[in-house]
């Protein structure tokens, strides 16, 4: 049940994402809800959603068939076994030591569910989760659930935090306390805890309990059978963490679910991960690799709090919590809050989204549009019309350098590598066709190459570099901390510039796509000509300790040419408006750079990891493509991301996310359909958060699309 107006918005983005995943979600009546459960009062509810394929299992009932299913496949399965070492053999092997004898194994699974931490420190891996109690209660029988002769469905509820479902033929009442939440185990699990539990404590879940009352009164008519307290795991952002551990080959993770069974579903993805180095989903959210060592236990301790007590908070795609923050910044960051900088997080790294104002100081929670629409229109126009500068820190950036550089690189990219002096772009994809990272590939000596990726993709683009590296002479650098850039762009950016540097920076000299070495006061500079914003720019990247004097110096000679700060959410929408993709949006491992609307960027005449699958894909024709919508209407509501899309009633794909270009004074969004759809003025429909909203087709970006500003 939603009580608020974000709520309501965020129910039906849901209801939108719906569609396309199988999960039946349905927005029904307040009678309609009362017809499903006649216990619980649901008359101050804004609305109400069903989930009719949601419920619960016994897990035993559900683990004992899988082993005895797994036993008759060939596996060995060892009960009440204690690992004491996991040790790495020189052939890539693990030996894993128990108190019964030892395994070797080519894959290790941590599974440890509460001890995965202790597991993970075995073999020197940090595990970001946390242990946290948590508590409910089951009633006993009620006259009124045995009369009722069916099962009632689990009912969640943001107002009292809490989920209330059928137990035998009484209630289970499990409140998420919203404050006052209790870590557990901060110093380490005691290898001799096994499945016991925690003395009750129904003081501090009290006020919970109580709202639980009030929405279903017959829950106080029954004495309580029994209180369970006992430990669940967190992590930072509270999805389950999957997939291999960075830096270890052959170790995986497969821990930190806080809600119901979800291993057994993962574990399907998980085998294909294992088997062919990829998944026919995309695994990002999950994947483990999304946390660095910046994630240490005082971190995971804040986040796992926030994941507990937020529980059963809404979700806005503004949410912006302070909790645990910051942990990593840019050396801009002081300077960026006082010119009114608020910054959002991305896997840890601050990056600032937009710009308070004298008029404008709040971003308040909305699936439409808020008081920042009128800031992010004015970081455009500046953007448009003099100049603006981003902090882009917050990038992944690689050395990858050695005798072999070329050759390596060459194996990993889809596209032709740049010549000295130029920047390429690129996708690494697995041997079965998934795109596993975005790369601009900077190329500075025949020998010495410089990449850059998205700061949530760096340990995972790290990783799968060091993989392949394998029979190659190379190094491989991560320079994410210790290089860091911003971008300055629009018109007047060159003239900025020139004030700082004796290098020519005309376009005769610094051609767009160019990429070289240029002094900036006393700062030695990889300057490189691009501009994810659509405008003539510059990137600009240095050691860490220089960007701060370089960032002042351009804004004190930069005052007669007028310039101003932007932040991510007018990136966004100027990134839209160039119908420049993004990874983790229109680059995922479920599609390669084909169905991407790559194909310009992509050689198979040339051999590198998934080529061959890529021409098979051509050869069989697609499933989906990207297509590039354009709206029609002024219906104040964006595309996130999954929303459902509709041509003359049938759903033909989803979107993959959206902005207002603010330059052209219309919405657009990127989505996947079906290839036979995809043609230039073809009308959709998006069910968005707060309506239908309908679109076109546009072949080509709506804005600049010969690129005459990028290479003025």
């Amino acid at each position: 049940m939603g009580f608020t107006q974000v709520e309501e918005e965020w129910f039906r983005n849901l209801e939108s994402r719906s569609k396309n995943i199988g999960c039946e979600f349905n927005i029904i009546s307040k009678e309609e809800a009362r017809e499903l459960n006649p216990f619980m009062n649901f008359d101050q509810a804004r609305i109400i959603a069903s989930t009719p394929n949601d419920g619960h299992v016994d897990p035993t009932s559900v683990v004992m068939p899988l082993s005895k299913l797994a036993r008759k496949n060939g596996a060995e399965i060892y009960r009440f076994t204690q690992v004491t070492e996991i040790n790495e053999q020189r052939n890539g092997e693990w030996e894993v030591v128990t108190d019964k004898g030892t395994i070797m194994a080519e894959h290790v699974v941590n599974a440890g569910g509460c001890f995965a931490r202790e597991v993970g420190a075995m073999v020197g891996a940090n595990v970001p989760l946390v242990n946290l109690e948590h508590q409910y209660l089951v009633t006993e029988k009620h006259p009124d659930i045995e009369a009722l002769g069916r099962e009632i469905p689990v009912c969640r509820d943001s107002y009292s935090s809490s989920y209330i479902r059928q137990e035998g033929l009484g209630f289970l009442v499990g409140p998420y306390e919203t404050f006052g939440s209790r870590p557990w185990a901060l110093d380490g699990m005691d290898w001799g805890f096994d499945r016991e539990l925690f003395e009750p404590n129904l003081e501090v879940i009290m006020p919970f309990l109580e709202r639980c009352f009030e929405l279903t009164p017959k829950i106080e008519e029954v004495g309580v059978k029994s209180i369970v307290n006992g430990p669940i795991t967190h992590t930072p952002d509270d999805n389950i963490l999957a997939g291999p551990v960075a830096g270890l080959r052959n170790f995986w993770n497969l821990c930190g679910a806080s809600i119901g069974i979800a291993q057994g579903g993962i574990g399907k993805f998980m085998a294909q991960w294992m088997i062919y180095g990829q998944t026919e989903i995309n695994m990002a959210p999950l994947d483990t690799r999304r946390f660095g060592d910046w994630a240490d236990k005082k971190f995971c301790t804040i986040k796992a709090i926030e994941s507990y007590e937020e529980m059963y908070g809404y979700g806005a795609p503004n949410v912006n919590r302070p909790h645990g923050r910051p942990i990593r910044v840019s050396p801009l960051y002081a300077r960026l809050l006082e010119h009114g900088a608020v910054h959002g997080v991305v896997q840890g790294y601050e990056k600032p989204h937009w710009f308070q104002t004298d008029a404008v100081r709040t971003d308040s929670l909305s699936w439409s549009h808020n008081e920042t629409h009128a800031v992010v229109a004015e970081e455009c126009e500046a953007v448009q019309q003099s100049a603006g500068v981003i902090d882009i820190s917050g990038a992944a950036k690689f050395e990858v350098s050695g005798p072999d550089a070329e050759k390596f690189l060459d194996r990993l990219s889809c596209n032709k590598l740049p010549r000295v002096g130029r920047i390429g772009l690129s996708l690494f994809h697995a041997t079965n066709g998934g795109i596993m990272c975005e790369m601009s590939i900077s190329r500075f000596a025949d020998d010495c190459f410089y990449l850059i990726s998205a700061i949530g993709s760096e340990n995972k683009d790290l990783h799968w570099m060091q993989m392949n590296a394998d029979g190659y002479d190379v190094n491989i650098v991560n320079l994410t901390e210790e290089v860091s850039s911003m971008l300055i762009t629009g018109p007047n950016s060159r003239e900025i510039l020139q004030t700082m540097t004796e290098d020519d920076l005309s376009h005769a000299a610094f051609p767009w796509l160019a990429a070289r070495e240029i002094q900036l006061d006393a700062a030695k500079v990889r300057a490189l000509r691009v501009s994810y914003a659509g405008e003539l720019g510059y990137e600009l990247h240095m050691p860490t300790y220089q960007l701060l004097s370089i960032y002042d110096s351009m804004w004190r000679r930069a005052e007669p040419f007028g310039i101003r700060d932007f932040g991510a959410y007018a990136f966004n929408s100027m990134r839209m408006e160039k119908m420049y993709r993004a990874y983790g949006h229109e680059f995922t491992e479920e599609i390669s750079g084909f169905e991407a609307g790559m194909g310009r960027f992509i050689d198979t005449s040339r051999d590198f990891i998934g080529c061959e699958n890529l021409k098979q894909r051509q050869q069989d024709g697609y499933q989906i493509e990207l297509a590039y919508l354009v709206f029609d209407d002024d219906l104040p509501c964006e595309c996130f991301g999954n929303e459902a899309v509709y041509h003359n009633g049938e759903l033909v794909g989803l979107t993959t996310g959206g902005a207002y270009g603010h330059r052209i004074g219309k919405s657009t969004a990127f989505a996947y359909l079906k290839p036979a759809l995809i043609s230039g003025g073809l009308e959709v429909t998006i069910d968005t958060s707060i309506g239908s909203r309908s679109a076109h087709i546009a072949m080509d970006a709506v804005y600049d699309p010969n690129n005459e500003l990028l290479r003025s």
